[in-house]
């Protein structure tokens, strides 16, 4: 049967999505890739350069959520197609977000642009390979309809994780070990830290295209073999020495992003007199009022009922944990300590605010493992 001519619209709409998504695919690999080239060169301008063009990703996922709504109001796709449109909507987003870690890549290394490299600056640089090479084959796994590439790419996450846990070690170690060193370990702990989320979201972009192509959702635990030593938390406790800005922002977002049922606390070993106002603030931006929160002992807090621990600084390591409680360790530098204008306290506290939010939504999907 001849085509009609509604049928070839349709199929040139469905192609110029498959062209945005893969230009936009390309724009956000290439960010990853020139972030990392201008952390090897010192280079600000190219920094710069990356941070305005994110507007540029940012406008592709305005229009292609715009011309996905348009095709399924249209045409009100079915089977497959559905299937392909509304991977598109979510796919986009991980994308964005990708763009906008590689934003914060090019901040730090604005900052780093009179540093040396640490030692371990060469598992950074694999380490950014590994992740381009996942959102480029996540992409090329879409646009090919490809399971199988899908599945290559949510195994190698591991190795992306590897690599952050040793440099997290390496460069905590050289903190320890003289202090002139923290300011610059601590913005190469950040980049590894996005380029690890980088894997992450290059991680749901493959799981996406399984659904799409086989109608198989793998997020979620109980569809999905997970070894036995993975587990939803039931009781969740935020350490950190002062309990005064980071556990307290993270209690926080838990209270906001985990499941109903899942107990909460945060303590540290020498809490503070009060939350941090700047912390207090910068969560009541995103409509979270901590006020009426306040500082506890880990005394406090009946460790009976919690049975996942996440420290949140180098500091804390006084406390002795049941051997049954999984443990966790998300260092972040303290935005208490950070000195300049308000407007810089507030950023720092924006920071670890922000990075807070995805890492505390995981615990919902990806549980803290077991130790063995």
């Amino acid at each position: 049967m001849e085509r009609t001519h509604l049928d070839r619209e349709y199929d040139s709409e469905l192609q110029l999505l498959r062209d945005q998504i893969s230009q936009m695919g390309t724009g956000v690999a290439e960010m990853i890739q020139k972030s990392t080239h201008a952390l090897a060169e010192r280079n600000s301008a190219l920094a710069h350069r990356l941070i305005e063009f994110d507007r540029e990703i940012n406008r592709y996922e305005v229009d292609i959520d715009e011309l996905c709504t348009r095709i399924m109001a249209r045409r009100q796709p079915v089977a497959s197609d559905l299937r392909f449109l509304t991977t598109g909507l979510k796919l986009v987003t991980d994308l964005e977000r990708v763009g906008d870690l590689c934003v914060n890549i090019c901040e730090r290394v604005i900052e780093l642009s009179t540093e040396e490299a640490p030692e371990t600056y060469g598992d950074l640089t694999e380490m950014a390979g590994v992740t381009e090479k996942m959102v480029r084959e996540a992409i090329q796994a879409f646009m090919n309809r490809d399971p199988d590439l899908a599945r290559e790419v949510i195994a190698m996450d591991r190795t992306v994780d590897a690599y952050f846990a040793q440099m997290f070690r390496d460069l905590l170690t050289s903190m320890m070990e003289d202090p002139k060193n923290v300011y610059r370990a601590t913005r190469f702990q950040s980049i590894a830290r996005n380029l690890e989320r980088i894997g992450d979201h290059a991680t749901n972009l493959a799981e996406m295209v399984i659904f799409m192509v086989q109608g198989q959702d793998i997020r979620h635990p109980g569809q999905i073999e997970r070894p036995e030593h993975w587990y939803t938390p039931h009781g969740v406790l935020f350490l950190c020495v002062r309990n005064a800005a980071r556990s307290q922002m993270a209690e926080g977002w838990a209270r906001r992003l985990l499941p109903l049922g899942v107990r909460i606390w945060s303590a540290g070993s020498d809490p503070a007199p009060a939350v941090n106002p700047y912390a207090v603030l910068v969560m009541r931006e995103v409509g979270i009022d901590i006020s009426r929160q306040y500082p506890k002992r880990i005394s406090d807090v009946a460790l009976g009922d919690v049975d996942s621990v996440v420290t949140l600084c180098s500091e804390e390591i006084c406390v002795t944990l049941p051997r049954d409680i999984r443990h966790a360790t998300w260092v972040y530098a303290d935005p208490t300590k950070v000195q300049g204008s308000e407007d810089d306290v507030l950023n720092a506290f924006r920071r670890v605010r922000d990075d807070l939010k995805d890492r505390v939504a995981e615990l919902a999907n990806r549980p803290i493992a077991a130790s063995r």
